[in-house]
């Protein structure tokens, strides 16, 4: 009984880390976006505007939400 138990601890011990490094690899993978940083808006009407402005001149642009308002990049 004592093999199964340590079989056991080992694979939820196994899991629980392939779990946190999933869960790692995610958030870091979308922590930030590869365009070019513009500015930060209150509301997303206003981040939108400003993408869709000629005078901001991006092929692409995104608006990200953050904790502050926001984020507008652009891809030039």
């Amino acid at each position: 009984m004592r093999i199964m138990t340590t079989i056991a601890a080992a694979l939820l011990a196994l899991a629980t880390v392939a779990g946190v490094s999933t869960v790692t690899a995610g958030t870091a993978a979308a922590a930030a976006p590869e365009g070019t940083y513009y500015g930060t808006y209150y509301e997303l009407y206003q981040c939108r505007a400003d993408g869709e402005s000629s005078y901001t001149g991006g092929y692409y642009w995104q608006c990200v939400e953050t904790w502050e308002g926001w984020d507008l990049y652009i891809w030039y």
